[in-house]
């Protein structure tokens, strides 16, 4: 997909208000919060090294900087660029299979909604394990089974949705111990399988297009506060469905 400043700026508000994103990243946010202290803990009076594998505009990174030094990789310049104008200035460009890292560098290392983008990503886990510091976090969220492939997985580079299990085994070959892995967005997961399958059905007539709908601020907050109330409620840890998956863990 062509990378634009508008297209930038129309991500970043995107994970700032849309209920999708911004409600995972205050999920990941919360679920990031006791591993991080558990890093700070470990290492007193020493800034944290975190990092943001595919940060795009920049709204994830901003939030990691009240914990210490936060750097944003991604391969798109145009987001870089973008994250830059917010202020943002530990950016770098590399390839997720190859990062410009010492071994054992960082305490944390998030990557939302990217390994589904890497043809590799075993080769891609293999390397978040080379650069995190023995004990160091990890978080990575993606989009959940193959069932509710649609348009939206195609126009933005998908490789694949993971099962559960398929997330789990690449994530253990490559040496990380997983701590939780659990579904997400779980009340979404019936409506979006009706979706697919439509878009399925209307292949050749409907114009494709990407799943971010448009949808009044009321209704927005209320999506949101769902979203979000699973996640707090404790629904996420038993259901066996979801639209996403987190996974939280350490090398």
């Amino acid at each position: 997909m062509k990378d634009e400043p508008d297209k930038q700026e129309r991500y970043f508000q995107l994970g700032e208000t849309y209920f999708w994103l911004a409600s995972q990243n205050e999920i990941v946010e919360r679920a990031l919060a006791p591993c991080l202290e558990r890093q700070r803990a470990q290492s007193p009076g020493r800034p944290l090294r975190l990092f943001d594998l595919g940060c795009g505009p920049g709204n994830m990174l901003r939030r990691l900087e009240p914990w210490g030094t936060a750097i944003g990789s991604d391969f798109s310049l145009d987001a870089l660029a973008y994250a830059r104008s917010k202020g943002l200035s530990h950016l770098l460009s590399s390839d997720s299979t190859a990062l410009p890292l010492r071994p054992a560098s960082l305490d944390c290392l998030i990557a939302l909604d990217v390994l589904e983008h890497i043809e590799d990503d075993r080769a891609a886990l293999r390397e978040i394990a080379r650069v995190l510091r023995p004990g160091g976090a990890f978080l990575f969220a993606v989009p959940a089974f193959m069932a509710l492939w649609r348009h939206h997985d195609v126009m933005y580079g998908h490789f694949r949705r993971y099962s559960r299990a398929e997330l789990l085994a690449k994530v253990r070959d490559a040496g990380l111990a997983v701590e939780s892995c659990r579904f997400i967005k779980c009340a979404f997961f019936l409506p979006l399988l009706a979706l697919a399958r439509f878009e399925r059905l209307a292949a050749g007539v409907r114009t494709p297009r990407d799943s971010f709908y448009s949808v009044p601020g009321w209704f927005n907050g209320l999506l949101a506060t769902e979203i979000e109330w699973e996640d707090r409620s404790g629904l996420t840890r038993w259901l066996p469905f979801g639209v996403s998956l987190l996974c939280v863990g350490r090398r």
